[in-house]
């Protein structure tokens, strides 16, 4: 009987052990997240303006694939002249 009442509780200290460890986790995420969001906040008084930010990124991205379609290009240039 001793044995059964040790499986169970040491089952259940795994059991709040593995949700202490996903609620750390879940804490450590949303904290991220408020330090995401804490840039585009007005009382931050380095604040990022989230439209001008978003445009700067459409930008950057836009550039990104212009490259990559000009390496795809060449990739395949050089493979049909070999």
């Amino acid at each position: 009987m001793d044995n059964i009442y040790n499986q169970i509780s040491e089952m259940e200290l795994n059991d709040l052990e593995d949700k202490l460890i996903n609620l750390q986790n879940l804490v450590i995420q949303y904290y991220n997240i408020k330090e995401d969001l804490w840039r585009y906040h007005p009382a931050n008084e380095d604040f990022i303006n989230p439209i001008t930010e978003h445009d700067e990124v459409k930008n950057k991205i836009e550039d990104v694939e212009r490259n990559i379609s000009e390496i795809e290009l060449k990739i395949l240039h050089l493979k049909s002249t070999n």
